[in-house]
């Protein structure tokens, strides 16, 4: 449809076109808007279930991250003080660094902590005199069995967020459209019941061989930019 031919259209027939199209998505939104609000409920306390099972494992890992970690300490302390830093059969330091690492599996904790372990006896050193060995190993093994549960935790909020995030967003956007949508049809009902002559200003400006209410703006923006020059 051309503007020609849009101007030939009578407003009342526009205004109807307008309002009918309102009212039809106005009838339709609720029902949409009531099944996004129960899947967002849902969302919201399938959430909620998966973030209390996070933080419910969360301090139990940290607990046996640091607890696997003082058989480290004990060892790193007694030997450097039963032998001198400059020891070449002293364990590398990388080996002492990623055993402190969080990031560091159970398995690989369990290699590395096997070869200082077998540095200290070779350097004479008794295993069963350390205090901290096998609660070390028995919180490391604990840790392998429950890191997995922990991630799946993780991983089952982390989706579980973006999901309801989204459903919010779309519930948000959706009552938004409702609400214009409601303005709209009062409006375009007030319009019927009275008069359109503050609409028709701009088609009688044109009609009388005036500019279009879109060749002002540009003509407005074209002069606002010759003056910032």
């Amino acid at each position: 449809m051309t503007p020609e031919d849009l101007l030939r259209v009578e407003p009342v027939v526009l205004a109807k076109l307008i309002l009918h199209k309102r009212e039809r998505i106005a009838l339709s939104l609720p029902n949409t808007i009531e099944a996004i609000a129960e899947q967002k409920h849902m969302a919201e306390k399938i959430t909620r279930q998966s973030r209390n099972k996070k933080e419910d494992l969360e301090p139990k890992v940290n607990n046996l991250l640091k607890e696997r970690l003082t058989i480290v300490n004990e060892l790193t302390g007694k030997l450097h003080s039963d032998h001198p830093s400059t020891d070449r059969s002293l364990p590398d330091v990388d080996i002492i660094q990623q055993l402190l690492t969080k990031e560091t599996t159970s398995e690989e904790f369990a290699k590395r902590l096997s070869t200082i372990i077998q540095t200290y006896q070779q350097l004479g050193g008794d295993i069963e005199g350390l205090v901290h060995y096998k609660s070390s190993i028995k919180a490391n093994n604990a840790l392998a069995e429950l890191t997995n549960e922990f991630d799946l935790a993780k991983n089952h909020w982390n989706d579980s967020e973006i999901h309801r995030r989204k459903l919010e967003s779309k519930f948000t956007k959706m009552s938004s459209n409702l609400k214009d949508s409601d303005t709209s049809i009062q409006y375009w009902q007030k319009k019927l019941s009275t008069n359109f002559d503050d609409l028709l200003i701009d088609a009688k400006r044109v009609a009388a061989g005036g500019l279009s209410s879109r060749q002002i703006l540009r003509n407005n923006k074209r002069n606002n930019t010759k003056r910032r020059r």
